[in-house]
């Protein structure tokens, strides 16, 4: 080597370190390398190698006392039996090694669950293919629920949280909800978006076309316009937490108005589900209408508002135009009729005429409407409930990370978090460690109870494993 007249960094490294040593270095050919191996040595010098596993040692010295083991191993040395054997001082059930009452129980589920974090049958089938206890299943059960890893990289919760209906108004145009649909085809005005506001009551909607870029300000002027004048101002409003009514604008307007704002809990959309009932409906009325013509789309909004207004709600029973005005109005398709023919049903006109009775069956149809959806979801849903100060996982949503951070390795849920307060029975504010920019309130199917380890109070290990670190959440 110190002959070459060209040798790379590493080769010089190397070079310059072993010339500190006085050794000569020698090539031998591969065909005269003969390897010694064991048999050819002298039995007298080999060394002999002894493994113990910790633990196992006083394995004997507890079966005796043991509550369940005791008169087994007493009867086993007397011969009385055939399913247990004593071999070398231990007590065997088979090929199952038995382990009397004491920690090892436990450290052996640990570190055999601990390979690769399996789950709990086969986990049972790996420890009881070499070991036996009497509750070894309700131990490893046990131990699988409380694992803390398993816990914030397996699973989601999905069917926690009864239904929970929103208050139903009395009158309409007092409660309203509002959202936005995005992502359609740019039209020649400029409009990408449509803000839809729903009356919680008569499931009137207004249609108002808008772009993407459109801010606080602007929406609240589109409302003013296109709603305030007919309705006026609402007592309550549903929303999610888009930015636009997150805004401090937004905020204090509606504030100084003594407008009630209800925001839904983060990435959970069921909370405002009429208007995303609504915004199916829209998406389905406006591909009937304009056909081909896809960037005409605001050209043909009024005609789809008007045909959901007209139409029968099946949560009310009555269209929205026969709440709110007491009647129905004419369309195209009415000129074919006779001028004396009435478009109403009998019954139907004695509710126009009284309109407190007409709202009351409406409340009372709502209701039922309400009683039989909860019925039906709360089939497959289970009542859990939380109170402040206890700590939870949280289950991490695409939506919660940044763009192009997500991916399938990452945990499912972070924690444990504590809860710091109870909104209602389906929302709670969380404490989020100050670089997790995003929102604390989470419904409560995003949230699963932390089981701590018997014996073991590792919840700060735990939050330093599995707290995500700056910049992996929004």
């Amino acid at each position: 080597m110190g002959s070459q007249d060209k040798v790379s960094a590493r080769h010089a490294s190397w070079f310059a370190y072993l010339r500190q040593f006085s050794f000569v270095i020698k090539h031998t050919a591969c065909t005269l390398n003969k390897v010694a191996d064991a048999l050819s040595r002298r039995h007298s010098l080999l060394t002999t190698l002894h493994v113990s596993v910790p633990g196992f040692d006083v394995l004997p010295d507890l079966y005796p006392s043991d509550p369940f083991f005791g008169k087994i191993w007493r009867d086993t040395e007397l011969g009385i039996g055939t399913i247990y054997v004593i071999y070398d001082g231990f007590l065997f059930h088979g090929a199952q090694l038995c382990i009397p009452e004491s920690s090892l129980r436990q450290q052996l589920i640990r570190e055999l669950h601990g390979e690769g974090h399996i789950g709990r049958d086969r986990t049972l089938k790996l420890v009881s293919s070499s070991y036996f206890w009497p509750t070894l299943r309700r131990d490893v059960e046990r131990f699988i629920v409380r694992c803390g890893i398993c816990q914030a990289a397996k699973g989601k919760a999905n069917n926690s949280g009864l239904y929970l209906p929103l208050p139903i108004p009395t009158q309409p145009w007092t409660d309203v909800s509002m959202d936005f649909v995005l992502g359609l085809p740019r039209t020649q005005k400029g409009n990408d978006s449509i803000f839809v506001v729903v009356d919680r009551f008569s499931k009137m909607v207004h249609f108002i076309p808008c772009k993407k870029t459109t801010d606080a300000v602007q929406v609240a002027g589109l409302f003013f316009r296109e709603v305030y004048k007919l309705h006026g101002l609402p007592l309550s409003i549903v929303s999610d937490r888009d930015s636009r009514f997150l805004s401090h604008f937004w905020r204090s307007l509606w504030r100084l108005l003594r407008t009630k704002l209800d925001m839904s809990s983060a990435y959970h959309p069921q909370t405002d589900g009429q208007t995303e009932v609504t915004n199916r409906a829209l998406g389905d009325l406006l591909r009937c209408l304009v056909g081909d013509h896809i960037k005409s789309w605001d050209l043909v909004l009024c005609q789809a508002e008007f045909a959901h207004n007209r139409a029968v709600n099946r949560s009310t029973g009555f269209s929205p135009f026969q709440v709110v005005c007491g009647y129905l109005p004419r369309c195209p398709a009415d000129l074919a009729l006779s001028p004396d023919r009435t478009r109403f049903h009998g019954r139907a006109c004695d509710f126009v005429e009284d309109f407190a009775a007409l709202h009351e069956q409406v409340h009372s149809n709502l209701e039922t409407a309400t009683r039989k959806y909860k019925s039906a979801v709360d089939i497959h849903r289970r009542d859990v409930q939380f109170e402040v100060g206890d700590l939870v996982w949280a289950v991490l949503t695409k939506d919660r990370f940044k763009p192009c951070t997500y991916n399938k390795l990452k945990s499912r849920k972070i924690g444990p978090l504590e809860i710091v307060e109870k909104i209602n029975n389906n929302a709670y504010r969380l404490k989020l460690p100050p670089h997790m920019n995003t929102a604390d309130v989470f419904n409560v199917k995003h949230l699963v109870p932390f089981i701590a380890e018997d014996g073991v109070d590792d919840t700060q290990n735990l939050r330093s494993n599995f707290l995500l670190t700056p910049g992996d959440l929004m």
